[in-house]
Protein backbone atom coordinates (compact mmCIF):
# COMPACT_ATOMS: atom_id res chain seq x y z
CA UNK A 1 0.00 0.00 0.00
CA UNK A 2 2.71 2.47 0.99
CA UNK A 3 4.78 1.57 -2.07
CA UNK A 4 1.79 2.32 -4.28
CA UNK A 5 1.22 5.69 -2.60
CA UNK A 6 4.89 6.66 -2.89
CA UNK A 7 4.89 5.66 -6.56
CA UNK A 8 1.83 7.81 -7.20
CA UNK A 9 3.42 10.78 -5.46
CA UNK A 10 6.65 10.37 -7.42
CA UNK A 11 4.83 10.24 -10.76
CA UNK A 12 1.34 11.77 -10.37
CA UNK A 13 -1.12 11.59 -13.22
CA UNK A 14 -2.04 14.57 -15.36
CA UNK A 15 -5.19 15.14 -13.29
CA UNK A 16 -2.96 16.41 -10.46
CA UNK A 17 -1.21 18.94 -12.71
CA UNK A 18 -2.57 22.42 -13.36
CA UNK A 19 -5.02 23.16 -16.19
CA UNK A 20 -4.93 26.86 -17.13
CA UNK A 21 -7.60 29.00 -18.69
CA UNK A 22 -6.79 28.88 -22.42
CA UNK A 23 -7.98 32.27 -23.65
CA UNK A 24 -9.72 31.89 -27.00
CA UNK A 25 -9.24 35.52 -27.93
CA UNK A 26 -8.85 35.82 -31.72
CA UNK A 27 -9.99 34.12 -34.93
CA UNK A 28 -9.52 30.44 -34.22
CA UNK A 29 -7.61 28.08 -36.49
CA UNK A 30 -7.70 24.31 -35.92
CA UNK A 31 -4.03 23.77 -36.73
CA UNK A 32 -2.96 26.55 -34.38
CA UNK A 33 -5.15 25.00 -31.70
CA UNK A 34 -3.28 21.71 -32.16
CA UNK A 35 0.09 23.45 -31.92
CA UNK A 36 -0.84 25.22 -28.74
CA UNK A 37 -2.00 21.99 -27.07
CA UNK A 38 1.57 20.76 -27.62
CA UNK A 39 2.86 23.86 -25.82
CA UNK A 40 0.78 22.89 -22.79
CA UNK A 41 2.32 19.42 -22.96
CA UNK A 42 5.82 20.93 -23.04
CA UNK A 43 4.97 23.05 -19.99
CA UNK A 44 3.90 20.01 -17.98
CA UNK A 45 0.27 21.07 -17.78
CA UNK A 46 -2.40 18.47 -17.16
CA UNK A 47 -4.69 20.05 -19.75
CA UNK A 48 -6.55 23.34 -20.10
CA UNK A 49 -9.95 25.02 -19.86
CA UNK A 50 -11.19 26.11 -23.31
CA UNK A 51 -12.22 29.59 -22.27
CA UNK A 52 -13.65 32.31 -24.54
CA UNK A 53 -12.24 35.79 -23.86
CA UNK A 54 -12.14 39.33 -25.19
CA UNK A 55 -11.09 39.28 -28.85
CA UNK A 56 -12.77 36.04 -29.94
CA UNK A 57 -13.46 36.57 -33.66
CA UNK A 58 -15.04 33.20 -34.41
CA UNK A 59 -18.83 33.07 -33.85
CA UNK A 60 -19.48 31.59 -30.41
CA UNK A 61 -20.87 28.02 -30.52
CA UNK A 62 -20.88 28.14 -34.34
CA UNK A 63 -19.44 25.52 -36.69
CA UNK A 64 -15.96 27.06 -36.98
CA UNK A 65 -15.82 27.46 -33.21
CA UNK A 66 -16.73 23.81 -32.64
CA UNK A 67 -14.30 22.63 -35.35
CA UNK A 68 -11.48 24.50 -33.63
CA UNK A 69 -12.37 23.07 -30.22
CA UNK A 70 -12.54 19.60 -31.78
CA UNK A 71 -8.97 20.01 -33.03
CA UNK A 72 -7.87 20.87 -29.48
CA UNK A 73 -9.77 17.92 -27.98
CA UNK A 74 -8.33 15.48 -30.51
CA UNK A 75 -4.79 16.72 -29.93
CA UNK A 76 -5.23 16.50 -26.17
CA UNK A 77 -6.37 12.90 -26.59
CA UNK A 78 -3.14 12.10 -28.48
CA UNK A 79 -1.01 13.85 -25.84
CA UNK A 80 -2.82 12.42 -22.82
CA UNK A 81 -4.01 15.87 -21.69
CA UNK A 82 -7.45 16.77 -20.29
CA UNK A 83 -9.34 19.56 -22.13
CA UNK A 84 -12.11 21.03 -19.96
CA UNK A 85 -15.09 22.93 -21.38
CA UNK A 86 -16.19 26.40 -20.24
CA UNK A 87 -19.88 27.30 -20.19
CA UNK A 88 -20.00 30.95 -21.26
CA UNK A 89 -18.83 33.57 -23.75
CA UNK A 90 -16.62 35.42 -21.26
CA UNK A 91 -18.43 35.72 -17.92
CA UNK A 92 -20.51 35.65 -15.73
CA UNK A 93 -22.11 32.36 -16.69
CA UNK A 94 -25.78 32.06 -17.55
CA UNK A 95 -26.55 34.23 -20.59
CA UNK A 96 -24.69 32.21 -23.28
CA UNK A 97 -23.19 35.41 -24.62
CA UNK A 98 -26.67 36.95 -24.84
CA UNK A 99 -28.28 34.04 -26.71
CA UNK A 100 -30.42 33.19 -23.68
CA UNK A 101 -31.21 36.72 -22.55
CA UNK A 102 -32.52 37.85 -25.90
CA UNK A 103 -35.78 36.61 -24.41
CA UNK A 104 -36.89 39.06 -21.66
CA UNK A 105 -38.42 36.17 -19.68
CA UNK A 106 -34.91 34.95 -18.87
CA UNK A 107 -33.30 38.26 -17.93
CA UNK A 108 -32.20 39.14 -14.42
CA UNK A 109 -34.68 40.92 -12.15
CA UNK A 110 -34.16 43.23 -9.21
CA UNK A 111 -36.39 44.58 -6.46
CA UNK A 112 -36.29 48.38 -6.40
CA UNK A 113 -37.56 50.57 -3.55
CA UNK A 114 -37.78 54.31 -4.20
CA UNK A 115 -39.55 57.29 -2.75
CA UNK A 116 -42.44 58.37 -4.96
CA UNK A 117 -41.14 60.67 -7.68
CA UNK A 118 -37.61 59.20 -7.70
CA UNK A 119 -36.53 57.63 -10.99
CA UNK A 120 -34.18 54.74 -11.65
CA UNK A 121 -30.90 55.39 -13.44
CA UNK A 122 -31.32 53.05 -16.42
CA UNK A 123 -27.88 53.72 -17.89
CA UNK A 124 -26.16 50.46 -18.85
CA UNK A 125 -22.51 50.39 -17.79
CA UNK A 126 -19.81 47.76 -18.07
CA UNK A 127 -18.48 48.24 -14.54
CA UNK A 128 -16.05 50.90 -15.69
CA UNK A 129 -16.50 54.12 -17.63
CA UNK A 130 -18.06 52.67 -20.79
CA UNK A 131 -21.77 53.41 -21.27
CA UNK A 132 -24.13 51.59 -23.63
CA UNK A 133 -27.57 52.21 -25.03
CA UNK A 134 -30.01 49.68 -23.56
CA UNK A 135 -32.43 47.84 -25.80
CA UNK A 136 -36.14 48.27 -25.25
CA UNK A 137 -36.86 46.60 -21.93
CA UNK A 138 -40.04 44.62 -22.54
CA UNK A 139 -42.09 44.33 -19.37
CA UNK A 140 -39.30 46.20 -17.61
CA UNK A 141 -41.18 47.37 -14.52
CA UNK A 142 -43.96 45.88 -12.45
CA UNK A 143 -45.19 47.69 -9.36
CA UNK A 144 -45.44 45.31 -6.40
CA UNK A 145 -46.72 47.60 -3.64
CA UNK A 146 -46.94 51.16 -2.30
CA UNK A 147 -45.95 52.14 1.25
CA UNK A 148 -46.06 55.05 3.64
CA UNK A 149 -42.92 55.37 5.78
CA UNK A 150 -42.27 57.63 8.76
CA UNK A 151 -38.76 58.69 9.75
CA UNK A 152 -37.10 60.25 12.76
CA UNK A 153 -34.17 61.88 11.05
CA UNK A 154 -32.89 59.05 8.86
CA UNK A 155 -34.26 56.23 11.03
CA UNK A 156 -37.46 54.53 9.89
CA UNK A 157 -39.93 54.48 12.80
CA UNK A 158 -42.96 52.94 11.07
CA UNK A 159 -44.20 51.62 7.75
CA UNK A 160 -47.55 50.60 6.37
CA UNK A 161 -48.82 49.37 3.06
CA UNK A 162 -51.11 51.71 1.10
CA UNK A 163 -52.69 51.82 -2.34
CA UNK A 164 -51.29 53.73 -5.30
CA UNK A 165 -53.87 56.51 -4.94
CA UNK A 166 -53.53 56.90 -1.18
CA UNK A 167 -51.79 60.00 0.12
CA UNK A 168 -49.32 59.57 2.99
CA UNK A 169 -50.31 61.03 6.36
CA UNK A 170 -48.55 64.02 7.85
CA UNK A 171 -44.92 63.14 8.57
CA UNK A 172 -44.95 60.14 6.22
CA UNK A 173 -43.23 59.63 2.87
CA UNK A 174 -44.68 57.59 0.02
CA UNK A 175 -42.55 54.79 -1.49
CA UNK A 176 -42.98 52.42 -4.42
CA UNK A 177 -41.62 48.86 -4.56
CA UNK A 178 -41.29 47.46 -8.06
CA UNK A 179 -39.65 44.67 -9.98
CA UNK A 180 -37.36 45.74 -12.79
CA UNK A 181 -36.06 43.52 -15.57
CA UNK A 182 -32.43 44.16 -16.44
CA UNK A 183 -32.18 45.71 -19.92
CA UNK A 184 -29.90 44.24 -22.56
CA UNK A 185 -27.31 46.47 -24.20
CA UNK A 186 -24.04 45.94 -22.39
CA UNK A 187 -21.88 43.74 -24.65
CA UNK A 188 -20.10 42.40 -21.57
CA UNK A 189 -22.89 41.63 -19.12
CA UNK A 190 -26.35 40.48 -20.16
CA UNK A 191 -27.57 39.09 -16.87
CA UNK A 192 -29.64 35.94 -16.68
CA UNK A 193 -32.30 35.31 -14.05
CA UNK A 194 -30.33 32.58 -12.33
CA UNK A 195 -33.08 32.12 -9.74
CA UNK A 196 -35.50 31.05 -12.49
CA UNK A 197 -35.14 27.31 -13.28
CA UNK A 198 -36.68 27.83 -16.71
CA UNK A 199 -33.99 30.40 -17.60
CA UNK A 200 -31.25 28.02 -16.44
CA UNK A 201 -32.84 25.15 -18.39
CA UNK A 202 -32.65 27.35 -21.50
CA UNK A 203 -28.99 28.10 -20.73
CA UNK A 204 -28.30 24.37 -20.50
CA UNK A 205 -30.14 23.76 -23.78
CA UNK A 206 -28.20 26.46 -25.63
CA UNK A 207 -24.77 25.73 -24.15
CA UNK A 208 -24.39 22.32 -22.54
CA UNK A 209 -26.53 20.42 -25.01
CA UNK A 210 -24.62 22.04 -27.89
CA UNK A 211 -21.36 20.72 -26.45
CA UNK A 212 -22.94 17.32 -25.87
CA UNK A 213 -24.01 17.14 -29.52
CA UNK A 214 -20.45 17.87 -30.67
CA UNK A 215 -18.37 16.11 -28.02
CA UNK A 216 -20.63 13.77 -26.07
CA UNK A 217 -18.51 10.75 -26.99
CA UNK A 218 -15.56 12.42 -25.21
CA UNK A 219 -17.45 13.16 -21.99
CA UNK A 220 -15.96 11.50 -18.94
CA UNK A 221 -12.87 10.18 -20.73
CA UNK A 222 -11.00 12.81 -22.73
CA UNK A 223 -13.16 15.74 -21.57
CA UNK A 224 -13.39 15.55 -17.76
CA UNK A 225 -15.87 18.34 -17.10
CA UNK A 226 -17.08 21.90 -17.50
CA UNK A 227 -16.32 25.17 -15.69
CA UNK A 228 -18.92 27.73 -14.61
CA UNK A 229 -17.55 31.22 -14.02
CA UNK A 230 -18.88 33.78 -11.54
CA UNK A 231 -22.63 33.04 -11.76
CA UNK A 232 -24.62 35.52 -9.69
CA UNK A 233 -28.20 36.44 -8.88
CA UNK A 234 -27.48 40.16 -8.95
CA UNK A 235 -25.09 42.74 -10.34
CA UNK A 236 -26.68 45.62 -8.46
CA UNK A 237 -24.91 48.19 -6.41
CA UNK A 238 -27.53 47.78 -3.70
CA UNK A 239 -27.07 51.11 -2.03
CA UNK A 240 -26.64 53.19 -5.18
CA UNK A 241 -29.57 51.55 -7.00
CA UNK A 242 -31.89 51.03 -4.00
CA UNK A 243 -32.31 47.45 -5.19
CA UNK A 244 -32.03 43.81 -4.13
CA UNK A 245 -32.03 40.49 -6.05
CA UNK A 246 -35.44 39.34 -7.25
CA UNK A 247 -37.20 36.77 -9.35
CA UNK A 248 -40.89 36.41 -10.12
CA UNK A 249 -41.01 33.15 -8.16
CA UNK A 250 -39.59 34.64 -4.98
CA UNK A 251 -42.86 35.74 -3.28
CA UNK A 252 -44.34 32.25 -3.62
CA UNK A 253 -41.14 30.58 -2.40
CA UNK A 254 -40.89 33.00 0.54
CA UNK A 255 -44.48 32.32 1.60
CA UNK A 256 -43.94 28.56 1.33
CA UNK A 257 -40.92 28.90 3.62
CA UNK A 258 -42.34 31.31 6.18
CA UNK A 259 -46.14 31.36 5.80
CA UNK A 260 -45.95 35.13 5.32
CA UNK A 261 -45.93 37.61 2.44
CA UNK A 262 -42.60 39.24 1.66
CA UNK A 263 -44.42 42.03 -0.19
CA UNK A 264 -45.91 43.33 3.07
CA UNK A 265 -42.48 43.76 4.68
CA UNK A 266 -40.38 45.09 1.79
CA UNK A 267 -39.40 48.27 3.72
CA UNK A 268 -37.57 46.10 6.29
CA UNK A 269 -35.27 44.85 3.54
CA UNK A 270 -34.04 48.39 2.94
CA UNK A 271 -34.35 50.16 6.29
CA UNK A 272 -33.97 49.22 9.95
CA UNK A 273 -37.06 49.73 12.05
CA UNK A 274 -36.24 52.05 14.98
CA UNK A 275 -32.56 51.38 14.41
CA UNK A 276 -32.83 47.68 15.36
CA UNK A 277 -29.86 46.07 13.57
CA UNK A 278 -31.34 42.57 13.15
CA UNK A 279 -34.52 41.55 11.30
CA UNK A 280 -35.77 38.00 10.76
CA UNK A 281 -37.42 39.18 7.54
CA UNK A 282 -34.00 39.81 6.03
CA UNK A 283 -32.77 36.37 7.08
CA UNK A 284 -35.77 34.71 5.46
CA UNK A 285 -35.50 36.85 2.31
CA UNK A 286 -31.84 36.05 1.62
CA UNK A 287 -32.35 32.42 2.65
CA UNK A 288 -35.10 32.17 0.04
CA UNK A 289 -33.05 33.95 -2.63
CA UNK A 290 -30.01 31.77 -1.96
CA UNK A 291 -32.12 28.61 -2.15
CA UNK A 292 -33.67 29.69 -5.44
CA UNK A 293 -30.27 30.52 -6.93
CA UNK A 294 -28.46 27.40 -5.85
CA UNK A 295 -31.30 25.02 -6.71
CA UNK A 296 -32.06 26.67 -10.05
CA UNK A 297 -28.49 27.19 -11.21
CA UNK A 298 -25.93 25.15 -9.28
CA UNK A 299 -28.06 22.06 -8.65
CA UNK A 300 -29.68 21.96 -12.08
CA UNK A 301 -26.33 22.19 -13.85
CA UNK A 302 -24.71 19.79 -11.38
CA UNK A 303 -27.49 17.25 -12.03
CA UNK A 304 -27.07 17.64 -15.81
CA UNK A 305 -23.31 17.12 -15.53
CA UNK A 306 -23.74 14.02 -13.36
CA UNK A 307 -26.26 12.57 -15.82
CA UNK A 308 -23.83 13.19 -18.69
CA UNK A 309 -20.67 11.86 -17.05
CA UNK A 310 -19.04 15.29 -16.64
CA UNK A 311 -17.43 16.84 -13.60
CA UNK A 312 -18.85 20.23 -12.60
CA UNK A 313 -16.43 22.88 -11.35
CA UNK A 314 -15.95 26.64 -11.25
CA UNK A 315 -16.48 29.43 -8.76
CA UNK A 316 -19.13 31.95 -7.74
CA UNK A 317 -18.91 35.72 -8.07
CA UNK A 318 -17.47 37.55 -5.04
CA UNK A 319 -17.29 34.62 -2.63
CA UNK A 320 -14.69 36.29 -0.42
CA UNK A 321 -16.71 37.91 2.38
CA UNK A 322 -20.15 37.46 3.90
CA UNK A 323 -21.16 40.91 2.63
CA UNK A 324 -20.04 40.25 -0.95
CA UNK A 325 -21.84 36.88 -0.90
CA UNK A 326 -25.07 38.60 0.13
CA UNK A 327 -24.81 40.70 -3.01
CA UNK A 328 -24.10 37.91 -5.47
CA UNK A 329 -25.27 34.46 -4.37
CA UNK A 330 -26.59 34.61 -0.81
CA UNK A 331 -24.13 32.01 0.45
CA UNK A 332 -21.13 30.59 -1.39
CA UNK A 333 -20.92 27.42 0.72
CA UNK A 334 -24.47 26.42 -0.19
CA UNK A 335 -23.52 25.93 -3.85
CA UNK A 336 -20.42 23.78 -3.39
CA UNK A 337 -22.55 20.75 -2.60
CA UNK A 338 -23.55 20.51 -6.26
CA UNK A 339 -20.04 20.77 -7.74
CA UNK A 340 -17.83 17.77 -8.34
CA UNK A 341 -14.80 19.95 -7.70
CA UNK A 342 -15.77 23.04 -5.65
CA UNK A 343 -13.75 26.09 -6.62
CA UNK A 344 -12.61 29.57 -5.67
CA UNK A 345 -11.01 32.55 -7.43
CA UNK A 346 -7.83 34.23 -6.21
CA UNK A 347 -6.67 37.39 -7.98
CA UNK A 348 -3.21 38.96 -7.47
CA UNK A 349 -0.50 37.75 -5.12
CA UNK A 350 -1.59 40.17 -2.38
CA UNK A 351 -5.07 38.89 -1.58
CA UNK A 352 -4.71 36.29 1.15
CA UNK A 353 -8.32 35.12 1.21
CA UNK A 354 -7.85 32.31 3.73
CA UNK A 355 -11.55 32.33 4.68
CA UNK A 356 -12.54 31.80 1.05
CA UNK A 357 -10.32 28.75 0.69
CA UNK A 358 -11.59 27.28 3.96
CA UNK A 359 -15.23 27.76 2.95
CA UNK A 360 -14.57 25.72 -0.19
CA UNK A 361 -12.43 22.99 1.31
CA UNK A 362 -14.70 22.60 4.33
CA UNK A 363 -17.71 21.77 2.16
CA UNK A 364 -15.56 19.52 -0.03
CA UNK A 365 -14.45 17.63 3.08
CA UNK A 366 -17.99 17.31 4.40
CA UNK A 367 -19.26 15.90 1.10
CA UNK A 368 -16.13 13.78 0.45
CA UNK A 369 -15.17 15.63 -2.73
CA UNK A 370 -11.50 14.92 -3.45
CA UNK A 371 -10.81 17.80 -5.89
CA UNK A 372 -10.82 21.47 -4.84
CA UNK A 373 -10.04 24.03 -7.52
CA UNK A 374 -8.53 27.49 -7.40
CA UNK A 375 -8.51 29.85 -10.36
CA UNK A 376 -5.29 31.59 -9.42
CA UNK A 377 -2.38 33.86 -10.48
CA UNK A 378 -4.62 36.34 -12.30
CA UNK A 379 -3.46 39.99 -12.28
CA UNK A 380 0.02 39.17 -10.96
CA UNK A 381 1.84 40.88 -13.84
CA UNK A 382 4.78 40.07 -16.09
CA UNK A 383 7.35 40.29 -13.31
CA UNK A 384 5.73 37.63 -11.10
CA UNK A 385 8.50 35.05 -10.48
CA UNK A 386 8.47 31.27 -10.15
CA UNK A 387 8.94 31.76 -6.43
CA UNK A 388 5.66 33.67 -6.36
CA UNK A 389 3.87 30.91 -8.27
CA UNK A 390 5.10 28.40 -5.70
CA UNK A 391 4.35 30.56 -2.65
CA UNK A 392 0.83 31.46 -3.80
CA UNK A 393 0.03 27.83 -4.49
CA UNK A 394 1.64 26.58 -1.27
CA UNK A 395 -0.66 28.35 1.18
CA UNK A 396 -3.73 27.35 -0.82
CA UNK A 397 -2.65 23.70 -0.80
CA UNK A 398 -2.00 23.97 2.93
CA UNK A 399 -5.67 24.97 3.30
CA UNK A 400 -6.94 22.04 1.22
CA UNK A 401 -6.89 23.28 -2.40
CA UNK A 402 -5.30 20.69 -4.70
CA UNK A 403 -6.13 21.67 -8.31
CA UNK A 404 -4.83 24.88 -9.91
CA UNK A 405 -6.57 26.58 -12.84
CA UNK A 406 -3.86 29.05 -13.82
CA UNK A 407 -5.00 32.41 -15.04
CA UNK A 408 -4.16 32.91 -17.98
CA UNK A 409 -2.77 31.38 -21.21
CA UNK A 410 -3.41 33.39 -24.38
CA UNK A 411 -4.19 31.93 -27.77
CA UNK A 412 -3.09 35.28 -29.24
CA UNK A 413 -1.58 38.62 -28.20
CA UNK A 414 -3.45 40.56 -30.87
CA UNK A 415 -5.26 43.79 -30.01
CA UNK A 416 -6.89 44.07 -26.60
CA UNK A 417 -5.92 40.47 -25.79
CA UNK A 418 -2.39 41.55 -24.82
CA UNK A 419 -3.84 43.58 -21.94
CA UNK A 420 -6.03 40.78 -20.59
CA UNK A 421 -4.78 40.30 -17.01
CA UNK A 422 -1.12 39.40 -17.67
CA UNK A 423 1.22 37.72 -17.17
CA UNK A 424 0.52 35.11 -19.82
CA UNK A 425 1.44 31.65 -18.56
CA UNK A 426 2.24 30.32 -22.01
CA UNK A 427 4.83 30.51 -24.78
CA UNK A 428 4.72 34.32 -24.85
CA UNK A 429 6.74 34.14 -21.62
CA UNK A 430 10.46 33.29 -22.03
CA UNK A 431 10.43 30.81 -19.13
CA UNK A 432 7.61 28.62 -20.44
CA UNK A 433 9.89 25.62 -21.18
CA UNK A 434 10.92 25.54 -17.52
CA UNK A 435 7.36 25.68 -16.24
CA UNK A 436 7.17 21.90 -15.92
CA UNK A 437 9.17 22.12 -12.68
CA UNK A 438 6.24 23.89 -11.03
CA UNK A 439 3.77 21.35 -12.35
CA UNK A 440 5.89 18.44 -11.14
CA UNK A 441 6.05 20.01 -7.69
CA UNK A 442 2.35 20.76 -7.32
CA UNK A 443 1.40 17.44 -8.91
CA UNK A 444 3.33 15.61 -6.19
CA UNK A 445 1.93 17.76 -3.40
CA UNK A 446 -1.58 17.25 -4.76
CA UNK A 447 -1.10 13.48 -4.97
CA UNK A 448 0.18 13.38 -1.39
CA UNK A 449 -2.85 15.35 -0.20
CA UNK A 450 -5.19 13.00 -2.07
CA UNK A 451 -3.81 10.05 -0.14
CA UNK A 452 -4.13 11.82 3.22
CA UNK A 453 -7.15 12.45 5.40
CA UNK A 454 -7.95 15.90 6.76
CA UNK A 455 -8.10 16.30 10.51
CA UNK A 456 -10.60 18.73 12.05
CA UNK A 457 -10.37 19.60 15.74
CA UNK A 458 -12.19 22.95 15.74
CA UNK A 459 -15.75 23.65 14.58
CA UNK A 460 -16.38 27.19 13.29
CA UNK A 461 -19.98 28.25 12.65
CA UNK A 462 -20.14 30.32 9.48
CA UNK A 463 -21.92 33.64 10.22
CA UNK A 464 -23.74 34.11 6.92
CA UNK A 465 -27.24 33.95 8.48
CA UNK A 466 -26.25 36.60 11.04
CA UNK A 467 -24.95 38.75 8.20
CA UNK A 468 -28.27 38.42 6.36
CA UNK A 469 -30.13 39.61 9.44
CA UNK A 470 -28.07 42.77 9.95
CA UNK A 471 -27.57 43.72 6.29
CA UNK A 472 -29.76 46.50 4.94
CA UNK A 473 -29.28 48.77 1.96
CA UNK A 474 -29.72 51.95 3.99
CA UNK A 475 -28.48 51.32 7.50
CA UNK A 476 -27.82 55.07 7.86
CA UNK A 477 -25.09 54.55 10.46
CA UNK A 478 -22.37 56.14 8.40
CA UNK A 479 -20.45 52.87 8.44
CA UNK A 480 -19.55 50.78 5.44
CA UNK A 481 -21.66 47.61 5.23
CA UNK A 482 -18.64 45.32 5.50
CA UNK A 483 -17.35 47.13 8.59
CA UNK A 484 -20.71 47.12 10.32
CA UNK A 485 -21.58 43.51 9.54
CA UNK A 486 -18.10 42.56 10.69
CA UNK A 487 -18.69 44.31 14.02
CA UNK A 488 -22.18 42.98 14.56
CA UNK A 489 -21.27 39.40 13.64
CA UNK A 490 -17.99 39.66 15.53
CA UNK A 491 -16.08 37.90 12.77
CA UNK A 492 -13.06 38.68 10.65
CA UNK A 493 -14.16 39.57 7.12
Amino acid sequence: MLDSILKDIAAPGVEMHGAPFFALNAKLDPEEMRREMNVFHTMGMGGCFLHTRVGLATPYLGKDYMDSLRAAVEECEKLGLKPWLYDEDRWPSGAAGGLVTKDPRYRMRKLVFLEAGEEMDTTVRDGGDAVYQAEANEGGEQTLAWFALKFDGETMTSYRRISENDAPADGEKKFRAFRQTTPVGNPWFNGQDTMNPDAVAEFIRVTHEAYKKEFGNYFGNVIPGIFTDEPTYSRSNFRAESSLPWTDRLPEAYEAKTGKSIIDDIPLLFYRLNGEPFAKVRVDFFDTAADLFHHSFMKQIGDWCEANNLAFTGHLLSEDTVVSQIGTCGSAMRGYEYETAPGIDLLTEHWNIFDTAKQCTSVAHQFMKPYRLSETYGCTGWDFPFFGHKALGDWQYALGINFRCQHLSWYSMKGQAKRDYPACIFDQSPWYKSHHYLEDYFGRIGAALQHGEEQRSILVIHPIESAWGVFSCFNRTGEDDAVEVNRLCDVRM
